[in-house]
């Protein structure tokens, strides 16, 4: 797997989750990572991870938006579920989100195919 590139400041943290801030984060201008686990208690539960990611953002006038752009990834998996099939599953997720089809899906709202 390829090292991730972007540059993560620890912000907060808590007993299952934080908060990052990434270059030229202001108040005004969130510029953060956010990510949260839920921790199975048996061999029959489910573990979740959970990344998100918020930008503020203008709008053409340059004036700050209230509303903030945010890509959320929510992984789920049974505890004694087969690796080879978290595996398998990572493959296609992120075959999804390298793809250009995404890219589109992102800024016009169409399916992916």
């Amino acid at each position: 797997m390829a090292a991730m590139t972007t540059t993560l400041t620890e912000f907060s943290d808590s007993a299952d989750s934080r908060t990052y801030t990434l270059s030229g984060h202001t108040v005004g201008e969130p510029r953060l990572v956010i990510q949260k686990r839920k921790v199975p208690t048996s061999v029959a539960g489910v573990s979740e991870s959970d990344i998100k990611v918020v930008y503020g953002t203008t709008d053409s006038n340059g004036d700050i938006l209230s509303s903030k752009i945010s890509f959320e990834a929510k992984v789920r998996m049974p505890v004694s579920g087969d690796s080879t099939d978290v595996t398998a599953a990572l493959a296609v997720f992120r075959d999804i989100i390298a793809g250009d089809e995404f890219g589109n899906t992102v800024t016009t709202q169409e399916y992916l195919i």
